[in-house]
């Protein structure tokens, strides 16, 4: 995508490119903001997503339980680690003026990481629904809580992007997640918590946002200059839109699997090939916490194949399931292990400084 002067600002120094999220912003296009302040704040917007591929592949061990008598614990143990990681990285946002209005609307409108606002209220959405067999009137007031959140923040990005916003930014999937992955994964909790009428709403906002806003971002990737190396892991979020658009229509069906249940997992094979043959393009020398964008898309995924499985009748489908699950699982713990050493490397090198 070209900025208005002519410029091509997917080549712009990746000194623009925040940590996770590898989009794109140009100096005229980043909001005003204290540098100091904010980057306590951009980092727990950027750590969000450990919290929510936690609970994504809690989904999964969620919906293998489900279906294959997988222990119910896995799922427990999994939310509960993201509620934690999500309580403390909003504890830390906000302890560091993220309350504040001013400093929520310009990191809502900040180019590169606007979007991952929106983890915290789909975090919240996922952790109520899954609790809910404990109390389903309250985890209803709690999902209504976040449905509004989410949709305030999808509303506000997507009025901020409609004034021209974007000009300067080159597009990348990680603008899906707000208006379409959102919405889908708002249905799928609604069929949970079994309200209907709300699932289909839902359904209805994230099938049209995917439509109008995707076609653009892919358009924009196709006929664009490459996105920089640090801003390719984003595509794996192409995944997300169809795996979680076919939960939400499984679970308003009750696992039963019709045209459309077909469609949207065409779609997902169809990405997930695409994305086989970009991986090697986003290979990376060292590891960061950026990388953990992976993991939501790969939860997702196997969420949705367990539940395809089942309901397509696929043969040695709990054998697959088991298979699906064990995968999504070991690209966790690598994840979790190469944090675990990245953050203490980072700790040795920062005493090693002060000495």
């Amino acid at each position: 995508m070209s900025a208005k002067n002519g410029t091509d600002l997917r080549s712009e120094p990746a000194r623009y490119l925040p940590d996770t999220s590898g989009a794109v912003a140009s100096p005229a296009s980043a909001p005003r903001h204290d540098p100091v302040s904010h980057a306590p704040r951009s980092a727990s917007v950027s750590l969000l997503a450990i919290s929510l591929g936690t609970a994504g592949l809690g989904g999964a061990w969620q919906a293998a339980a489900n279906l294959v008598s997988a222990p119910i614990q896995i799922s427990d143990v999994l939310f509960t680690a993201a509620g934690l990681v999500w309580v403390v990285l909003l504890g830390a946002y906000v302890r560091h003026g993220g309350a504040r209005w001013r400093n929520l609307r310009e990191d809502l409108r900040h180019p590169g990481q606007g979007f991952a606002l929106a983890y915290v209220p789909i975090i919240g959405m996922l952790i109520s629904g899954h609790f809910s067999r404990f109390g389903q009137e309250g985890a209803r007031w709690a999902y209504a809580v976040f449905l509004v959140a989410s949709a305030l923040v999808a509303a506000h990005l997507l009025a901020h992007w409609l004034t021209g916003a974007l000009s300067e930014t080159a597009l990348h999937p990680g603008y899906l997640l707000p208006v379409t992955s959102a919405p889908f994964i708002a249905s799928a909790t609604a069929s949970t918590l079994h309200l209907p009428e709300v699932a289909a709403a839902a359904f209805a906002v994230g099938v049209l946002y995917w439509l109008a806003l995707g076609a653009v971002i892919l358009g924009s990737l196709i006929t664009g200059s490459p996105l920089p190396a640090p801003a390719r892991p984003t595509l794996t979020v192409l995944i997300i839109p169809p795996a979680t658009g076919g939960i939400a229509w499984l679970a308003a069906h009750r696992g039963r699997l019709d045209g459309v249940g077909y469609g949207f997992s065409g779609i997902l094979f169809f990405t997930l090939a695409v994305i086989a043959f970009l991986l090697p393009t986003m290979s990376r020398r060292s590891f960061h916490t950026g990388l953990w964008i992976f993991s939501f898309p790969v939860a997702a995924t196997a969420n949705f194949l367990v539940r395809w499985a089942y309901a397509a009748v696929v043969p040695g489908r709990e054998a697959l399931a088991w298979a699906l699950m064990a995968a999504a699982s070991a690209v966790f713990v690598l994840l979790t292990g190469a944090t675990v050493v990245h953050g203490g490397r980072q700790r040795k090198s920062g005493n090693s400084g002060h000495e």
